[in-house]
């Protein structure tokens, strides 16, 4: 199911659109889409990988040791 977003872009960005779209209406819409989608892509990768970074980092000390502790409680 479409949803309609509209967007308000500043002038230097719409006539670059403009310039590079020229009456491809389609084009355009492909392209706005391609972009966010692909933007969104790498900000979920991105913050997959710090969530396991940090899952790694509280996994490297011994669950009795002080490093632990403090690793674990955020002292």
């Amino acid at each position: 199911m479409s949803k309609k977003v509209t967007l308000n872009i500043d002038r230097d960005l719409y006539q670059r659109l403009e310039r590079r779209f020229k009456a491809d209406e389609r084009g355009l819409k492909q392209f706005i889409i391609n972009a966010i989608r692909n933007q969104l892509d790498t900000s979920e990768t991105l913050n997959q990988g710090k969530n396991n970074d940090l899952g790694e980092y509280l996994q490297k000390g011994s669950s009795g040791s002080r490093t632990y502790g403090v690793k674990g409680q955020g002292w």
